[in-house]
């Protein structure tokens, strides 16, 4: 039956409470959709991406149309990876911030640093420039993040030269990406309190 479902269908099940799909069918899907988004040119906005958005499902690996590895699997529940898109408070030169956090047990980390939107591509540029690390709850660490950027204003670095995403599915539930790497993530969202 899931084969039988168009790639909207797919992934809006993937990200539902009901019977999930295959990895091979939601990899197909998200293949499906990104071919899609880069021939109608579809472009979203750095708006659409603000809030908190958890790491649901990702490929094995660089997958493309032709590939016949079309593996992926679910991260499970007991080890949340968030990623969180805010405004700046820093200046209209560094527009957003990103979070990127995973909590392993009682540790967690968070990674922090500025980020942009560059609509016409629908590419996320970031770089990660602050650490945090809690345990028990508490503040073991925080610092700074050791990058062969330090010398460089991040507005001034090409995207091209940066981590980021490659965003092809935006909705109200959830958001795909390619990353810099070839592998292709998605993420639901979460309510502001998670």
């Amino acid at each position: 039956m899931m084969e039988l479902m168009d790639a909207e269908s797919v992934l809006t099940a993937a990200v539902g409470p009901s019977l999930r799909p295959t990895a091979a069918a939601i990899v197909m899907a998200l293949l499906q959709t990104e071919e899609s988004i880069r021939h109608t040119r579809i472009q979203f906005t750095e708006s659409d991406l603000l809030g908190n958005w958890r790491l649901h499902f990702v490929s094995a690996g660089k997958v493309n149309l032709i590939s016949k590895r079309l593996r992926g699997f679910f991260l499970p529940s007991f080890l949340p990876a968030q990623i969180r898109f805010q405004r700046s408070d820093m200046n209209d030169s560094v527009p957003l911030c990103v979070t990127n956090q995973i909590t392993i047990g009682l540790i967690q980390l968070k990674f922090t640093g500025p980020a942009r939107f560059e609509s016409k591509k629908n590419l996320l540029g970031f770089d990660f420039t602050r650490l945090e690390i809690i345990a028990l709850g508490q503040r073991v660490y925080e610092g700074a993040v050791p990058s062969s950027r330090t010398n460089q204003k991040f507005q001034d670095i090409a995207i091209g030269k940066l981590p980021f995403f490659a965003f092809f599915a935006v909705t109200d539930r959830f958001i795909a990406a390619r990353g810099r790497g070839g592998g292709l993530a998605m993420w639901v969202k979460q309510s502001e309190s998670s």
